[in-house]
């Protein structure tokens, strides 16, 4: 697959430098902290289309869908910004249901959006992240950022380390959507989407 080309709402949010809450280092018994990535698929348009308005209402309800799912699934929203935002989960299980909970439940509150599809697009990744109150660093916060920034609309990607973690729950569906040369990073990785419908 070609390496991404442009910087997305996603790179923004979780690599430049800002203010990051509540990201967890130590989460699951073995040290690993699962990482969610997400944001509105083709923002710019959509923003456009449905007018300033009906944007920020659009940004508003996601942001309190967001905040709601992610800790009822024992997780934090690390940052927001615009329609972008950060999250971390005590295990990757958690981090995979809510994923598949905000999905579902995104796309019922944008029914009433005319003239066009608006949906999340969300990634996952499960890895160890230094903590560090100003922003989480290492290859792992990269990885878990490049894989959402591959997610189409509508769209749960997972990296196979998460998919390692959680691949024992017969209720979590994985297709592999194959490996991917991401930017700032050294080799292929692989890549898989979650069935949410």
């Amino acid at each position: 697959m070609d390496p991404q080309k442009h910087t997305t709402s996603i790179d923004r949010i979780a690599l430049a430098p800002g203010r990051f809450t509540r990201v967890r280092g130590v989460t699951s018994p073995d040290g690993a902290t699962t990482l969610m990535l997400g944001d509105i698929a083709d923002a710019g348009s959509v923003a456009q289309r449905v007018g300033p308005d009906r944007w920020r209402q659009l940004v508003g309800d996601e942001r309190a869908l967001v905040g709601q799912l992610v800790s009822n699934y024992g997780g934090d929203v690390a940052r927001y910004e615009g329609d972008g935002f950060v999250a971390s989960f005590r295990s990757a299980h958690a981090g995979v249901r809510a994923a598949l909970e905000l999905q579902r439940s995104f796309a019922e509150i944008v029914i009433a959006v005319q003239d066009g599809t608006v949906a999340m697009r969300i990634g996952l990744h499960s890895g160890f992240v230094i903590p560090n109150p100003d922003q989480p660093l290492g290859r792992n916060v990269v990885l878990a950022a490049r894989i959402a920034g591959q997610a189409r609309a509508g769209e749960i990607l997972v990296s196979s380390s998460l998919k390692e973690y959680t691949q024992s729950d017969q209720r979590i569906r994985f297709e592999a959507r194959g490996e991917y040369h991401l930017k700032g990073l050294i080799g292929e990785h692989s890549v898989y989407s979650v069935a949410w419908r």
